[in-house]
């Protein structure tokens, strides 16, 4: 008779807990995320303006991306924030662009999401490798957005172009 005597070996995942920062003030959600495992961190003006984050208990979080949930530690995690006082910008889902608009607020959102809602344009709708890098832009769900132009709340002629960095990557600060 033999006998087997085996160990039980769980596949580990990797993966954390990404906690829903969304309302919180920005050095609570950074300090949050932290704890949580997460230390590769950026934020950006959710208004779309380009303002630096200086004094991070002045900022509050609007959106973060990844949203909540399960994902990779190493993943880079960026809050899109106001300043206290201010209200978030409106969500573009839905939103489809029309010359004439008011440029929505496209900062540390998904390329592919901001290029869809561009789709009614008849002029040119471009995406760039902000870094100047060259890079190609073809899989669109691998960047998010930098700076467009026109600019948050500036007005939707027939061409819109978009700054990206890949998702792991933060924007450039120039």
């Amino acid at each position: 008779m033999a006998v087997f005597v085996g160990t039980a070996v769980s596949a580990c995942s990797s993966a954390e807990q990404l906690p829903n920062m969304v309302g919180s003030q920005l050095q609570v959600a950074q300090d949050r995320a932290q704890s949580a495992g997460f230390h590769n961190l950026s934020s950006e003006d959710a208004t779309g303006r380009g303002r630096a984050q200086v004094w991070d208990r002045n900022w509050r979080v609007c959106a973060q991306d990844p949203k909540p949930g399960e994902a990779d530690p190493d993943t880079l995690v960026v809050f899109s924030a106001v300043k206290e006082g201010e209200k978030c910008p409106a969500s573009t889902k839905g939103y489809l662009a029309m010359p004439g608009d008011e440029m929505p607020g496209y900062v540390g959102r998904n390329l592919m999401d901001a290029m869809d809602q561009m789709a009614a344009l008849t002029g040119d709708v471009t995406a760039v490798d902000v870094t100047g890098e060259g890079r190609s832009t073809d899989d669109e769900n691998d960047w998010r957005v930098c700076r467009t132009t026109p600019a948050a709340h500036e007005i939707v002629e027939d061409s819109v172009t978009f700054e990206v960095v890949p998702n792991d990557e933060k924007c450039p600060t120039s």
